[in-house]
């Protein structure tokens, strides 16, 4: 069923976006809808939104003043692996200050685990989930790509004249949190380079990934390194930032795009994974 709503996804995408083939700009995405349909698509470039992975990610979360202090920076490193199997997600900090710790996100609780391993999840607290979506530790907040999406008020692509491989979509929302969002994408790869969220005018937070970072694996590019800030108007103006590497064995990337093939989740099952009994 899965797959038969993925060709459905595709199938439309390539009826409203002719020529994606050879990349897509402003010509294509002449329609809200039609930019509705990309910005979906674009997403499937994030690890952290695809609804079956596991990733293993090193993650340097700092605050303020102390992003440009490398020794206390360095002592805040982690790495954690990150599953996501349909709507349930785990978290496991493997290495740095929260180790062995773990969260997973199951149904309409969450659950904070002490003692977790590769497969296992042990000494768990419950909690009422009001579905969270903060990556634990970090400025990351997985609700806010859905808001590309989410009470649009107007959407328009604009072409970049001294940037002529990338364009622009300007999306204007309306309720409450944040008012706009600008974000830049590559028209060759169809993945976004930066995304900007606005809030009464001011710049609060941005997504920043980098070309040059990006991967092909099975016919989809995948973003491997992150940037996020919160800021105060400007991006290099910031009083929060997580950097984010997907971590690497040797020179492969621990990036799986079925969470049950992962090596290191040998011997576990979709239910197992998130067991914290």
């Amino acid at each position: 069923m899965k797959s038969h709503s993925f060709l459905v996804a595709h199938l439309i995408l390539w009826i409203l976006l002719p020529g994606t083939l050879l990349g897509v700009g402003c010509k294509q995405l002449n329609t809200p809808k039609k930019i509705a349909a990309f910005l979906v698509e674009s997403q499937r470039s994030n690890p952290l939104l695809r609804k079956n992975v596991s990733v293993s990610l090193e993650i340097s979360p700092c605050e303020g003043k102390f992003c440009k202090k490398k020794k206390l920076r360095s002592s805040k490193k982690e790495l954690l692996h990150f599953q996501r199997i349909a709507k349930n997600r785990r978290v496991f900090f493997a290495k740095g200050p929260n180790a062995p710790r773990c969260v997973i996100l199951r149904g309409n609780r969450q659950y904070v685990c002490s003692q977790c391993r590769r497969n296992a999840n042990e000494n768990c607290r419950s909690f009422p989930s009001d579905d969270s979506s903060l990556l634990p530790g970090t400025n990351i907040d997985l609700a806010d790509f859905e808001l590309l999406n989410r009470g649009v008020k107007s959407s328009k692509c604009i072409r970049l004249k001294k940037q002529p491989n990338y364009f622009k979509i300007d999306i204007r929302r309306k309720g409450k949190g944040y008012d706009r969002i600008v974000a830049y994408y590559d028209k060759k790869k169809k993945v976004p380079i930066t995304m900007n969220f606005f809030s009464s005018k001011v710049m609060r937070k941005v997504y920043r990934f980098f070309p040059k970072y990006y991967i092909k694996l099975e016919n989809q590019w995948f973003s491997t390194v992150l940037r996020v800030r919160t800021t105060q108007g400007k991006e290099k103006s910031y009083v929060f930032e997580t950097l984010v590497h997907i971590a690497k064995e040797g020179k492969k990337l621990r990036l799986f795009t079925n969470a049950l093939r992962d090596p290191y989740l040998k011997g576990s099952s979709a239910d197992s994974l998130f067991i914290t009994d």
